[in-house]
């Protein structure tokens, strides 16, 4: 639907010095389509109705019955919200499916993390390996930093600015010492201070260099069909003495807007495991044995891979019902204006898109409904 309405808009720019023809004109449906809506539906209908374990999930498909597919191969039916029988050659019923365990391209390799700071509890080294509790790593944001930083602190930022093939010629990048000496170091780049680094294509700039459409595009795609169940322990990623976030807005090291050390670290959640062969995921605490001692550290996918905007605009009447937005009548009782749900008014997100707490704030105030955060994001 997206795409259709993306499709329009450039239609409606190219043409908007024609005559505009009246609404309808030119999309005309036929019997015959309507014949064959109704019988997509049919299939539909018949394969929810006779659905059955011993059938599988989509067994009632295929068939010789009227409202069967004669075979996996003919692109007939509609698709289930949650993926399944997208695919419905015999195995395969759950690829594309949501709610299934991501697929390893390789064994996974648990590495050991760092030890245990005192006060966190027993004193060791802490694990990926283990089923729950808290893992210790600086490796994480350390990551994060070489790639992110273009300062001249950054070696591998001094690299891509000095590359001659990348900057026309330029062969040298260095930071400036602290305190400059007199007479100063010219050429040279602060401490802190961001060098320029052209945006050039790995293949030296025959291809056009990338842009921020295609990171969004690139997160947003990504989002829409990959979604991990949180829970199955936390990660707490310790910064570093060197850390930018440290040396507080001035970005200079050894001052009162330094980081307090308590605040030195960051928390991730680490994805929720499995059920073992007991059947439980997690441990109990109020039992003496450890449940988790089995879990399987595999972590679920709760999104499809249909290329569609269900992530967006959601998938099922009983979700989209919140994203609109509602005002009370004159009789005070609460009807849809036609619009999606938007910011909160008086809020500096008033004209932006809706939150969740937007959502909820207008479920409980407007549709006396209360919604919790539990797997909000556990949609599909």
């Amino acid at each position: 639907m997206a795409l259709l309405r993306f499709i329009g808009l450039a239609t409606t720019a190219v043409t908007a010095s024609a005559e505009v023809a009246p609404a309808g004109a030119g999309f005309t449906v036929t019997a015959s389509d309507l014949a064959f809506i109704l019988k997509q539906i049919k299939i539909a209908e018949a394969h929810v109705a006779n659905t059955t374990l011993a059938t599988g999930p989509c067994g009632a498909l295929v068939g010789t019955g009227p409202s069967q597919i004669p075979n996996p191969l003919v692109s007939a039916g509609l698709r289930t919200v949650d993926g399944s029988c997208t695919n419905i050659q015999a195995g395969q019923e759950t690829f594309g499916a949501a709610d299934q365990t991501f697929p390893r391209l390789a064994k996974p390799e648990f590495k050991a993390a760092e030890a245990v700071p005192e006060g966190f509890g027993p004193p060791g080294t802490s694990t990926y390996a283990q089923k729950k509790g808290l893992v210790f790593d600086s490796e994480p944001r350390t990551i994060s930093n070489l790639i992110v930083d273009q300062t001249a602190s950054n070696p591998a930022a001094v690299a891509a600015a000095s590359n001659p093939v990348r900057t026309q010629g330029n062969t040298g990048v260095v930071q400036c010492p602290v305190p400059q000496p007199d007479p100063p170091v010219a050429d040279c780049v602060p401490a802190g201070e961001t060098m320029f680094i052209p945006n050039v294509t790995t293949d030296v700039g025959l291809s056009p260099p990338y842009n921020s459409l295609f990171t969004l595009f690139g997160q947003f795609f990504d989002h829409g069909v990959d979604q991990t169940v949180k829970g199955g322990g936390t990660v707490f990623v310790p910064l570093k003495d060197d850390d930018p976030l440290v040396a507080g807005p001035d970005h200079i090291f050894g001052n009162t807007d330094d980081l307090r050390q308590d605040l030195r670290f960051m928390v991730l959640t680490r994805g929720k495991n499995q059920p073992g062969p007991d059947g439980v995921a997690g441990d109990n605490p109020l039992t003496p044995a450890d449940e988790s001692a089995d879990d399987v550290q595999n972590a679920l996918n709760t999104d499809t891979p249909l290329v569609d905007q269900s992530q967006t605009y959601t998938s099922h009447s009983s979700h989209q019902v919140f994203l609109r937005e509602y005002a009370n009548n004159p009789a005070g009782k609460p009807v849809s204006t036609g619009k999606l749900l938007g910011g909160i008014a008086g809020t500096k997100a008033a004209n932006g898109m809706a939150t969740w707490h937007t959502v909820k704030e207008q479920a409980r105030t407007l549709l006396g409904l209360q919604l919790e955060d539990k797997d909000v994001t556990n949609t599909r």
